[in-house]
Order: structure tokens, then sequence, then C-alpha cells
């Protein structure tokens, strides 16, 4: 027979699991929204606004999956905010997205995605540094390739040109 404690932690962790989906979700309708003006383009020369449109639509269902699951889940999970290094290692991993949305109009694309990369794989996949900048340097490669020679996206490039 269920406690009152356990009722209570079970609908305490449906209820931040249904707020966090909500959250979600809403930022990708707005996500979306602000989409909208960016053309699609054609099936065979995909246009700028393909992107938004994808990754709006995957988060605005991993979201609702968040809720559904949040709302049938009949036990509470387990979850612990970070503390000592497990907490340091995911501010430093914020804020290098953080300093990469900095970075990317000032230096462009093919400058802050390797770095980016590199300090992330370094830093959170726990690699050398070697294997970190060529994994950094392959990837941000792979991806201004696809974009521009296959989708025929323009990146951010610097300041300077």
């Amino acid at each position: 027979m269920p406690t009152e404690k356990s009722i209570q932690d079970i609908r305490t962790w449906r209820i931040g699991r249904a707020a966090a989906g909500t959250f979600g979700l809403i930022f990708a309708l707005i996500y979306l929204f602000e989409a909208r003006t960016l053309p699609l383009g054609r099936m065979n020369a995909p246009g700028p606004g393909i992107y938004p449109v994808v990754v709006g639509s995957i988060l605005a269902l991993v979201s609702v999956a968040v809720i559904a699951g949040a709302l049938w889940s009949r036990v509470a999970g387990t979850t612990a905010f970070p503390t000592g290094k497990d907490l340091r290692r995911v501010a430093t991993a914020f804020g290098a997205f953080v300093l990469y949305v900095a970075l990317l109009n000032v230096a462009g694309f093919i400058v802050a995605t390797p770095l980016l990369v590199t300090f992330y794989t370094r830093i959170v996949g726990k690699i050398s540094w070697f294997k970190a900048a060529a994994s950094g340097i392959g990837l941000t490669l792979l991806i201004w390739a696809i974009f521009v020679f296959v989708l025929g996206v323009r990146l951010p490039t610097s300041l300077w040109g």
C-alpha cells in the first residue's frame, strides 16, 4: 500500500517532468514560429528554413513525449543535482556553449566550432587533447561540407569576412 510520502513523491515527480516538457514545448513552438519567415526551399534544393523546422519539430516531439511520460508515470524517478566534479563539468560544458554562441558571429563557424567540439569532447568525453582536436576539426569540416556543398547553405563567417 503506497504511503502518503510516496504518493507525494510521485506527484512532485510528475509535475516537475510535465513542467519541463511544457517549457520545452513552448520554446519549440516559439522557435518554429520565428523560423516561419525563412524559405524552406524544395526537396532537391533545401533552403535555410529547413534546419530550424527540423530541429524545432524534433524538440516539440521530445517535449510532448516528456509530458506524456510524466502523465502516465506510476513511480517517481530519481534525480540528483550534480555536485563536486560533476557540477564543475556541467557548468564548464554550459559555459562552452555560451562562449560558442558569442564567438560564432565574431570568429565564424570554421573557427568557433572546432574550438567548441574540441573543448567539449575533452571535458565531457575525457579523451586526450589530440583526439579531441582531431574530432573537433574533422566534425567541423564534415558539417561545413554538408551545409555548403550538399545543402547550399552559407554558415556564419567572421566579422572580417
